[in-house]
């Protein structure tokens, strides 16, 4: 019997899981010059090892993972995955991956780090006190509003504002989607969340700074009025127990925009679990006549747990997900 090994540490942050790959990846399964041509090299060559760390009966419907891999650009590399695929960026993973190397000893420890994810640079700041990781914090790369497209979904015209802070956001108010973000009613924003995210990459935004074709990967609902909950669906329907660094970028972009957020003021975001992540707008500029941010975002995460994970030639089940 042949076995293969994979070593990790798992974290939380506010609630969502992190899987960071430590261990057992082939590295010509990571060859590349930049982190993305790494990321889509594993993808290419490897990606049944992200479906067997991240589906089931290894993970679970709601897993993600981070594999760190090494870059001349910058202090750290990392690229992202979850059970459907990959993401060009991940604020809780960042805070995630941060927090556990330098508590493992993996990464030196320093207050102030740049890491290089598939969607550009990110500077980092931790917080650390007896070699605990008290606090993280990102600048995310540039972050503005793509625009409003207004779909049809149950007959109902619903107003979805497209952002991009890394990735692609469809940000939709709850009450539009008839649904509520009181913890016990999360799973409730999926299918309608799904269903618009279908609806809105269906239409073919373009994105107003690059010029080419939006692809929305997650769609965030929101509190109405002051509300700053906020619910963030991703993948094929996980549900971010955090309030979603990315989708709070967003979040303080479109605040931003809107004329509600000036630079400096700060706002917390809560998920769906009831933790929060502090952020503000650290500056702007102006690229193809529109505003860009550099979202500056805060929080905590924890180290759940080290793992060994077999694969064994004998064990013919391999990975899977139920619907």
């Amino acid at each position: 019997m042949q076995r293969t090994e994979f070593i990790t540490v798992d974290t939380h942050t506010g609630g969502e899981p992190t899987r960071i790959v430590l261990n057992g990846i082939e590295a010509d399964t990571l060859t590349g010059e930049t982190v993305r041509e790494k990321r889509d090299r594993f993808a290419a060559t490897a990606d049944d090892v992200r479906k067997l760390l991240m589906q089931e009966p290894r993970g679970h419907a709601d897993m993600f993972g981070a594999v760190p891999v090494p870059t001349d650009r910058a202090d750290l590399g990392v690229f992202f995955m979850d059970t459907d695929g990959y993401l060009n960026m991940c604020g809780h993973g960042l805070i995630g991956v941060v927090t556990a190397l330098i508590e493992q000893g993996e990464l030196h420890e320093t207050p102030e780090l740049t890491v290089e994810t598939p969607a550009g640079l990110v500077d980092v700041t931790a917080e650390i006190a007896d070699g605990v990781v008290r606090r993280v914090a990102f600048k995310n790369v540039d972050s503005y509003v793509c625009g409003t497209i207004t779909v049809e979904q149950d007959g109902v015209p619903v107003e979805a504002r497209i952002v991009y802070s890394g990735n692609y956001f469809a940000v939709v108010d709850a009450d539009s989607l008839g649904v509520t973000l009181d913890r016990e009613d999360a799973t409730q924003c999926i299918d309608p969340a799904l269903e618009l995210r279908r609806a809105v990459n269906d239409a073919a935004p373009e994105d107003p700074v690059t010029g080419a074709r939006v692809t929305v990967s997650a769609v965030e609902l929101t509190g109405g009025g002051d509300s700053d909950r906020s619910c963030v669906v991703f993948a094929d329907g996980s549900v971010d127990r955090s309030p979603c660094g990315t989708g709070t970028c967003a979040r303080l972009t479109l605040h931003h925009a809107d004329g509600d957020l000036a630079i400096g003021e700060r706002v917390e975001v809560t998920g769906p679990v009831g933790s929060t992540f502090e952020g503000y707008i650290s500056e702007t500029s102006v690229a193809n006549g529109v505003t860009v941010t550099s979202p500056v975002v805060s929080g905590t995460a924890h180290i759940t747990g080290e793992h060994t994970f077999y694969r064994t030639d004998d064990d013919t089940l391999g990975s899977f997900t139920l619907a």
